[in-house]
Protein backbone atom coordinates (compact mmCIF):
# COMPACT_ATOMS: atom_id res chain seq x y z
CA UNK A 1 0.00 0.00 0.00
CA UNK A 2 2.67 1.97 0.87
CA UNK A 3 4.65 3.90 -2.56
CA UNK A 4 8.14 3.69 -2.51
CA UNK A 5 10.37 6.82 -3.26
CA UNK A 6 10.90 6.90 -6.39
CA UNK A 7 14.18 9.15 -6.41
CA UNK A 8 12.32 12.93 -7.52
CA UNK A 9 9.06 14.51 -6.24
CA UNK A 10 5.34 14.27 -7.76
CA UNK A 11 6.39 14.79 -10.84
CA UNK A 12 2.81 12.77 -12.34
CA UNK A 13 -0.53 14.49 -12.57
CA UNK A 14 -2.28 15.00 -9.59
CA UNK A 15 -4.44 12.22 -8.29
CA UNK A 16 -2.63 9.50 -10.55
CA UNK A 17 -0.02 6.80 -11.01
CA UNK A 18 -0.59 5.55 -7.16
CA UNK A 19 -2.80 3.40 -4.79
CA UNK A 20 -6.87 4.88 -3.42
CA UNK A 21 -5.44 5.85 0.25
CA UNK A 22 -7.41 3.68 2.91
CA UNK A 23 -8.97 4.87 5.56
CA UNK A 24 -7.81 3.43 9.04
CA UNK A 25 -11.26 3.13 10.84
CA UNK A 26 -10.81 3.00 14.75
CA UNK A 27 -7.08 3.93 14.67
CA UNK A 28 -5.58 3.95 18.00
CA UNK A 29 -3.54 6.91 18.45
CA UNK A 30 -1.42 4.99 20.78
CA UNK A 31 -0.36 2.59 17.83
CA UNK A 32 1.85 5.00 16.41
CA UNK A 33 2.93 7.25 19.10
CA UNK A 34 6.52 7.50 18.96
CA UNK A 35 8.52 6.32 21.90
CA UNK A 36 10.75 9.79 22.19
CA UNK A 37 6.93 11.25 22.59
CA UNK A 38 6.01 9.09 25.39
CA UNK A 39 9.40 9.96 27.06
CA UNK A 40 8.96 13.12 26.45
CA UNK A 41 5.23 13.03 27.67
CA UNK A 42 5.99 11.41 30.98
CA UNK A 43 9.41 13.62 31.93
CA UNK A 44 7.04 16.80 31.29
CA UNK A 45 4.34 15.65 33.39
CA UNK A 46 6.56 15.08 36.66
CA UNK A 47 7.68 18.73 36.20
CA UNK A 48 7.19 20.43 39.54
CA UNK A 49 4.31 22.93 39.12
CA UNK A 50 3.28 21.85 35.55
CA UNK A 51 -0.50 20.84 36.49
CA UNK A 52 -0.71 24.19 37.92
CA UNK A 53 0.71 26.15 34.73
CA UNK A 54 -1.36 23.97 32.51
CA UNK A 55 -4.70 25.23 34.74
CA UNK A 56 -3.78 28.42 34.76
CA UNK A 57 -2.97 28.81 30.62
CA UNK A 58 -6.67 27.71 30.40
CA UNK A 59 -7.84 30.03 32.63
CA UNK A 60 -5.80 32.94 30.78
CA UNK A 61 -8.16 32.18 27.11
CA UNK A 62 -4.72 32.23 25.06
CA UNK A 63 -6.37 29.68 22.88
CA UNK A 64 -9.27 31.48 22.24
CA UNK A 65 -7.74 34.90 21.74
CA UNK A 66 -5.77 33.73 19.01
CA UNK A 67 -8.69 32.40 17.89
CA UNK A 68 -10.09 35.34 17.15
CA UNK A 69 -7.20 36.63 15.67
CA UNK A 70 -7.31 34.32 12.86
CA UNK A 71 -10.91 35.11 12.07
CA UNK A 72 -10.00 38.50 11.72
CA UNK A 73 -7.12 38.18 9.87
CA UNK A 74 -7.15 35.02 7.68
CA UNK A 75 -9.28 32.94 5.49
CA UNK A 76 -11.33 30.12 6.59
CA UNK A 77 -11.11 27.29 4.41
CA UNK A 78 -14.71 25.52 3.57
CA UNK A 79 -16.82 24.23 0.21
CA UNK A 80 -16.40 28.11 -0.96
CA UNK A 81 -12.53 29.12 0.32
CA UNK A 82 -10.05 27.37 -1.12
CA UNK A 83 -11.99 24.11 -2.14
CA UNK A 84 -9.35 21.95 -2.99
CA UNK A 85 -7.41 22.83 0.23
CA UNK A 86 -10.44 21.96 1.73
CA UNK A 87 -10.81 18.39 0.15
CA UNK A 88 -7.18 17.74 1.44
CA UNK A 89 -8.46 18.61 4.73
CA UNK A 90 -11.38 16.14 4.53
CA UNK A 91 -9.12 13.43 3.10
CA UNK A 92 -6.74 13.80 5.60
CA UNK A 93 -9.76 13.53 8.33
CA UNK A 94 -11.04 10.39 6.97
CA UNK A 95 -8.03 8.26 7.01
CA UNK A 96 -7.05 9.39 10.55
CA UNK A 97 -10.66 8.60 11.63
CA UNK A 98 -11.10 12.61 13.17
CA UNK A 99 -13.83 15.40 13.13
CA UNK A 100 -12.80 18.02 10.61
CA UNK A 101 -10.93 21.01 12.42
CA UNK A 102 -11.26 24.29 11.10
CA UNK A 103 -8.50 25.54 9.03
CA UNK A 104 -7.18 28.78 8.14
CA UNK A 105 -4.76 30.24 5.56
CA UNK A 106 -2.55 33.20 6.67
CA UNK A 107 -0.26 35.41 4.25
CA UNK A 108 3.09 34.27 5.83
CA UNK A 109 6.70 32.13 5.95
CA UNK A 110 6.62 28.38 5.36
CA UNK A 111 4.92 27.10 8.44
CA UNK A 112 1.59 25.47 9.66
CA UNK A 113 0.70 24.80 13.31
CA UNK A 114 -2.28 23.68 15.28
CA UNK A 115 -4.35 25.46 17.80
CA UNK A 116 -7.25 25.27 20.32
CA UNK A 117 -7.49 22.73 22.93
CA UNK A 118 -11.67 22.49 23.32
CA UNK A 119 -12.10 23.41 19.57
CA UNK A 120 -8.83 22.70 17.66
CA UNK A 121 -7.99 24.15 14.35
CA UNK A 122 -4.99 24.45 11.75
CA UNK A 123 -3.49 27.33 10.75
CA UNK A 124 -1.73 27.05 6.97
CA UNK A 125 0.76 29.82 5.68
CA UNK A 126 1.18 30.81 2.12
CA UNK A 127 4.55 30.12 1.26
CA UNK A 128 4.04 26.50 2.76
CA UNK A 129 0.60 26.03 0.40
CA UNK A 130 2.52 27.71 -2.74
CA UNK A 131 5.45 25.56 -2.65
CA UNK A 132 3.66 21.67 -1.43
CA UNK A 133 2.80 19.45 -4.58
CA UNK A 134 -0.54 17.62 -3.60
CA UNK A 135 0.68 14.51 -2.03
CA UNK A 136 3.07 16.81 0.25
CA UNK A 137 0.44 19.69 0.99
CA UNK A 138 -1.74 16.39 2.16
CA UNK A 139 1.14 15.37 4.11
CA UNK A 140 1.71 18.95 5.91
CA UNK A 141 -2.10 19.25 6.62
CA UNK A 142 -1.96 15.20 7.85
CA UNK A 143 1.09 16.23 10.14
CA UNK A 144 -1.43 18.79 11.80
CA UNK A 145 -4.42 16.69 12.45
CA UNK A 146 -1.99 14.09 13.59
CA UNK A 147 -1.39 17.06 16.58
CA UNK A 148 -5.06 16.42 17.19
CA UNK A 149 -5.12 12.75 16.79
CA UNK A 150 -2.45 12.19 19.56
CA UNK A 151 -4.14 15.46 21.93
CA UNK A 152 -0.99 17.02 21.73
CA UNK A 153 -2.49 20.51 21.09
CA UNK A 154 -2.70 21.96 24.38
CA UNK A 155 1.01 21.73 24.96
CA UNK A 156 1.59 22.35 21.53
CA UNK A 157 0.00 25.85 22.29
CA UNK A 158 1.69 26.17 25.65
CA UNK A 159 5.17 25.51 24.10
CA UNK A 160 4.37 28.25 21.18
CA UNK A 161 3.83 31.21 23.96
CA UNK A 162 5.07 30.10 26.96
CA UNK A 163 8.48 32.15 26.34
CA UNK A 164 6.85 35.28 26.70
CA UNK A 165 3.62 36.29 28.24
CA UNK A 166 3.26 33.29 30.23
CA UNK A 167 6.89 32.95 31.70
CA UNK A 168 6.91 37.02 32.66
CA UNK A 169 3.55 36.25 34.54
CA UNK A 170 5.07 33.27 36.58
CA UNK A 171 8.34 34.96 37.34
CA UNK A 172 6.95 37.97 39.01
CA UNK A 173 6.05 36.39 42.79
CA UNK A 174 9.73 34.93 43.31
CA UNK A 175 12.80 33.17 42.41
CA UNK A 176 11.25 29.95 43.00
CA UNK A 177 8.63 30.65 41.01
CA UNK A 178 10.60 32.06 37.76
CA UNK A 179 12.60 28.45 38.65
CA UNK A 180 9.62 26.43 37.74
CA UNK A 181 8.79 28.07 35.28
CA UNK A 182 11.89 28.02 33.39
CA UNK A 183 12.01 24.01 34.31
CA UNK A 184 8.66 23.94 32.73
CA UNK A 185 9.53 25.82 29.19
CA UNK A 186 12.32 23.50 29.26
CA UNK A 187 10.57 20.32 29.67
CA UNK A 188 7.67 21.65 27.42
CA UNK A 189 10.31 22.54 24.52
CA UNK A 190 12.02 19.13 24.81
CA UNK A 191 8.50 17.47 24.17
CA UNK A 192 7.55 19.72 21.27
CA UNK A 193 10.35 18.36 19.37
CA UNK A 194 9.12 14.94 20.25
CA UNK A 195 6.01 15.24 19.71
CA UNK A 196 6.82 16.11 16.02
CA UNK A 197 8.06 12.59 15.34
CA UNK A 198 4.71 11.36 16.39
CA UNK A 199 2.83 13.83 13.95
CA UNK A 200 5.08 12.80 11.23
CA UNK A 201 4.21 9.08 11.57
CA UNK A 202 0.26 10.68 11.48
CA UNK A 203 1.58 11.80 7.51
CA UNK A 204 2.65 8.80 6.50
CA UNK A 205 0.10 6.91 7.65
CA UNK A 206 -2.37 9.51 6.14
CA UNK A 207 -0.46 9.91 2.39
CA UNK A 208 0.99 6.27 2.52
CA UNK A 209 3.59 7.33 0.45
CA UNK A 210 7.33 8.02 1.78
CA UNK A 211 7.91 9.60 -1.18
CA UNK A 212 5.79 12.40 -0.58
CA UNK A 213 6.76 12.69 3.15
CA UNK A 214 10.47 12.88 2.49
CA UNK A 215 9.85 15.94 -0.57
CA UNK A 216 7.38 16.95 2.34
CA UNK A 217 10.95 17.53 4.53
CA UNK A 218 12.84 18.25 1.48
CA UNK A 219 10.77 21.42 0.62
CA UNK A 220 10.82 22.87 4.10
CA UNK A 221 14.30 22.20 3.89
CA UNK A 222 15.14 23.91 0.46
CA UNK A 223 12.32 26.34 -0.07
CA UNK A 224 12.53 25.34 -3.59
CA UNK A 225 9.76 23.68 -5.58
CA UNK A 226 10.95 21.95 -8.56
CA UNK A 227 11.10 18.39 -10.25
CA UNK A 228 14.24 18.06 -10.23
CA UNK A 229 14.78 17.74 -6.77
CA UNK A 230 15.67 13.98 -5.51
CA UNK A 231 13.73 12.41 -2.25
CA UNK A 232 16.47 9.57 -2.79
CA UNK A 233 19.46 12.09 -2.25
CA UNK A 234 18.01 14.01 0.32
CA UNK A 235 17.88 10.63 2.49
CA UNK A 236 21.10 10.04 1.46
CA UNK A 237 22.33 14.02 3.11
CA UNK A 238 20.59 12.28 6.18
CA UNK A 239 22.85 10.10 6.19
CA UNK A 240 26.01 11.88 5.71
CA UNK A 241 25.00 13.87 9.13
CA UNK A 242 25.21 10.76 10.58
CA UNK A 243 28.49 10.12 9.19
CA UNK A 244 29.96 13.62 10.38
CA UNK A 245 28.66 13.13 13.67
CA UNK A 246 30.58 9.77 13.82
CA UNK A 247 33.97 11.58 12.05
CA UNK A 248 34.63 13.65 14.93
CA UNK A 249 33.77 15.09 18.19
CA UNK A 250 32.99 18.86 17.12
CA UNK A 251 31.06 17.69 14.30
CA UNK A 252 28.77 15.80 16.95
CA UNK A 253 28.38 18.55 19.36
CA UNK A 254 27.56 21.16 16.32
CA UNK A 255 24.67 18.24 15.56
CA UNK A 256 23.52 18.22 19.26
CA UNK A 257 23.44 22.24 19.53
CA UNK A 258 21.56 21.71 16.38
CA UNK A 259 18.97 19.78 17.92
CA UNK A 260 18.15 21.17 20.84
CA UNK A 261 18.46 25.36 19.96
CA UNK A 262 15.58 24.03 17.70
CA UNK A 263 11.79 23.82 18.48
CA UNK A 264 11.69 21.28 15.75
CA UNK A 265 13.80 17.90 15.15
CA UNK A 266 16.41 18.65 12.04
CA UNK A 267 14.61 18.31 8.75
CA UNK A 268 16.95 15.16 7.73
CA UNK A 269 16.59 13.27 10.31
CA UNK A 270 13.05 13.42 10.19
CA UNK A 271 13.24 12.13 6.87
CA UNK A 272 15.14 9.16 7.89
CA UNK A 273 12.64 8.91 10.51
CA UNK A 274 10.07 8.67 8.14
CA UNK A 275 12.65 6.00 6.20
CA UNK A 276 13.19 4.17 9.13
CA UNK A 277 9.31 3.41 9.92
CA UNK A 278 8.26 2.55 6.49
CA UNK A 279 10.98 -0.07 6.66
CA UNK A 280 10.39 -1.62 10.24
CA UNK A 281 7.08 -2.69 8.97
CA UNK A 282 4.71 -0.96 11.46
CA UNK A 283 2.91 1.29 9.21
CA UNK A 284 1.83 -1.82 6.82
CA UNK A 285 1.06 -3.62 9.91
CA UNK A 286 -1.55 -0.41 10.77
CA UNK A 287 -2.78 -0.59 7.26
CA UNK A 288 -3.85 -4.21 7.90
CA UNK A 289 -5.20 -3.97 11.37
CA UNK A 290 -7.26 -0.47 11.00
CA UNK A 291 -7.49 -0.36 6.92
CA UNK A 292 -11.45 0.15 5.79
CA UNK A 293 -12.95 1.68 2.72
CA UNK A 294 -10.69 3.75 0.62
CA UNK A 295 -10.67 7.09 -0.31
CA UNK A 296 -11.02 7.99 -3.63
CA UNK A 297 -8.46 10.35 -4.73
CA UNK A 298 -9.68 13.86 -6.51
CA UNK A 299 -7.47 16.19 -8.43
CA UNK A 300 -6.25 19.34 -6.61
CA UNK A 301 -4.19 21.60 -8.02
CA UNK A 302 -5.39 23.55 -10.84
CA UNK A 303 -3.83 24.05 -14.21
CA UNK A 304 -1.54 26.86 -13.01
CA UNK A 305 -0.32 24.31 -10.13
CA UNK A 306 -1.30 26.81 -7.73
CA UNK A 307 -4.14 26.00 -4.69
Amino acid sequence: MFAKPAGTTRARPAGTGRAPRVRLAGLDADTFRHPLDLQATSNLKRVPGFDKAVAKFIEWGVERVEYVEHTASGVRVGDRQLPRVHRLLREACAVLDIPEPELFVRQGPMNAYTSGHNHPYVVLFTELIDIMSEDELLGVISHEAGHIKCGHVLYKTMARVFGGAASVGMGRANVMTAAVGIGIRVALKSWDRASEFTADRAAMLATQDLDACVGMMMKLAGGVRSDQMSTAAFLEQARRLDDLASESKISRFHRFQLRVGSSHPLVVERARHFHEWITSGQPGDLIDRYGAAVIPIQPVVGPDGRY
